[in-house]
């Protein structure tokens, strides 16, 4: 094969990750620089566009030095982002906001609210695919027409993160069928924004963006950017792909009825369809795939990896993953008794409740760090084995289910899922970097290399390993996730005094 590479970037919720991406499939070099999230009220979740850029420009210094390639070598750029961040740009494109609203963010409940009693659940559900939570990014366009009234009326264009970054490359505006799927603005049977809900909302359609597939070429990369990255002038630069759709082409999941265990900040399984499948329950968001003509199921519990490094950042104070992991292989099955709900952000599926709170349960003077640590690990399979009950309820269970992202490395978690969803996981190669390498074959068949992706997966996504349940200790975990499943209901209305209170008394920081 020939030396040329693609440049993949993924824009996630605590960093950015960028890869290069050889013509054959293989990583060439890869970096990553973090960046941080901002919460000057409870329920804020704010980032800042400016530091996603130096995050970018980073990454892309220290992937070319690595590699050594020329700049002539690399053929092609694509973006992945996080779903249901809001950007505004005025028509010189400039961010209305310095600190953007982060898809985590919960601030829209009145909003919700407002929805619900103007249309309904099942309707909004039935009609986008999105369940009524204060995530999706129509919701937070209503917030900002309440709130924040002349930075909306100057809003030339509502962006999402890899978009705002294609925007900034090529100076071209456009958005994917994943993105706009998520927003809550979007028809999801006949994949085009749904007008009649934007006029009754006085949102002006206009105000969204063109939405084009992942493949496709946006624009070619501005020149006096090129110099400044030090990439080469008019190259390809693709529309790109909401994260997850990218993580999921990325992890090879793109046949009927497969599915991915994914561990990233956020833990989710998603499982596509080439039929579009709605929850009567309305717990299971529902998106476009990167696939044309297919969707996916988003079964996404809002803290994974956010909850780990809540727990080392704040309590513990010291990043040593190996001891903890260690510590909590010494913990018994079940961490002694404790059980830990990880509804640190409110929580998506499966309990739809943006007014939920985490906790430690059952804790005693018995109870030690590797404890604490591994019921976190058990905490966050609960709520995964819960969201695979979701499917397995709707009578969709997966044919086939992958394991990816970041948190995958901890062989021990691999051994919980395994045990606590008592199904195989197919660990996907490189599954810490799935996201972006997903993106970098959206560029490939963009810029012609390969004819679709399901040819450039079938060379590309290989298994590592698969992990299997533990015969007795899978029965084991049964017990404590239904004594897991039971806490929820019982402190439900607890967590909403709790959630109320908190915003009567807690200033601004």
């Amino acid at each position: 094969m020939r030396g040329d590479v693609v440049l993949s970037v993924d824009m996630g919720t605590t960093g950015c990750k960028t890869v290069l991406l050889s013509m054959d499939g293989e990583i060439v070099s890869s970096a990553s620089r973090s960046y941080p999230t901002y919460s000057p009220k409870p329920g804020y979740s704010e980032q800042r566009p400016s530091e996603w850029w130096n995050a970018f420009v980073q990454c892309v210094g220290e992937v070319l030095k690595k590699a050594g390639v020329r700049k002539d070598e690399i053929v092609g750029v694509g973006f992945s982002g996080t779903l249901g961040s809001v950007l505004p740009i005025d028509k010189n494109g400039q961010l209305l906001m310095e600190q953007v609203i982060h898809y985590s963010d919960m601030r829209a409940i009145k909003q919700c609210e407002f929805l619900k009693r103007k249309f309904g659940s099942k309707f909004i559900y039935e009609r986008t695919g999105n369940p009524l939570l204060p995530i999706p990014s129509l919701v937070k366009w209503l917030w900002i027409r309440e709130n924040l009234p002349k930075i909306f009326e100057r809003t030339y264009k509502f962006l999402h993160p890899k978009d705002y970054m294609v925007f900034r490359l090529t100076g071209e505006i456009s958005t994917d069928y994943v993105d706009a799927s998520s927003t809550m603005a979007l028809d999801i049977r006949r994949r085009v924004w749904f007008e009649e809900l934007l006029d009754e909302l006085g949102i002006p359609v206009d105000k969204l963006p063109e939405i084009r597939n992942s493949f496709e070429v946006a624009g070619e990369l501005d020149s006096k950017i090129a110099e400044d990255l030090n990439l080469p002038p008019h190259i390809p630069v693709i529309v790109g792909a909401g994260d997850t759709g990218a993580m999921l082409v990325g992890a090879g999941i793109i046949r009927d009825r497969c599915a991915v265990c994914y561990l990233g900040s956020a833990s989710e399984i998603d499982l596509v369809s080439k039929s579009l499948f709605l929850d009567p329950k309305m717990r299971i968001p529902l998106r476009c795939h990167v696939v044309p003509g297919m969707w996916f199921g988003s079964a996404t519990s809002l803290t994974g990896g956010l909850a780990i490094n809540w727990f080392v950042d704040t309590l513990i104070r010291e990043r040593d993953l190996e001891l903890l992991n260690s510590l909590a292989e010494k913990s018994p099955i079940g961490s002694r008794g404790l059980i830990f709900l990880p509804y640190l952000l409110g929580e998506r599926v499966p309990i739809t409740d943006p007014k939920a709170k985490g906790a430690f349960i059952g804790i005693t003077l018995a109870n030690t760090l590797g404890d604490f640590f591994r019921s976190i690990l058990e905490g966050i399979a609960y709520t995964l084995r819960w969201n695979l009950e979701l499917y397995e309820e709707l009578g969709i269970p997966p044919v086939e289910l992958r394991l990816c992202g970041g948190g995958a490395n901890s062989k021990l978690w691999r051994q919980i899922l395994a045990n606590v969803l008592d199904r195989n996981l197919k660990l996907v190669r490189n599954f810490s970097e799935t996201t972006a390498i997903g993106v970098a074959m959206c560029i490939l068949v963009g810029i012609g290399e390969y004819k679709s992706l399901d040819s450039i997966a079938e060379r590309i996504v290989k298994i590592e390993e698969v992990e299997t349940p533990t015969p007795g200790i899978r029965e084991t975990y049964k017990r404590f996730y239904e004594v897991y499943r039971a806490c929820y209901p019982a402190l439900r209305e607890i967590m909403h005094k709790l959630h109320d209170l908190s915003l009567a008394y807690s200033p601004s920081r």
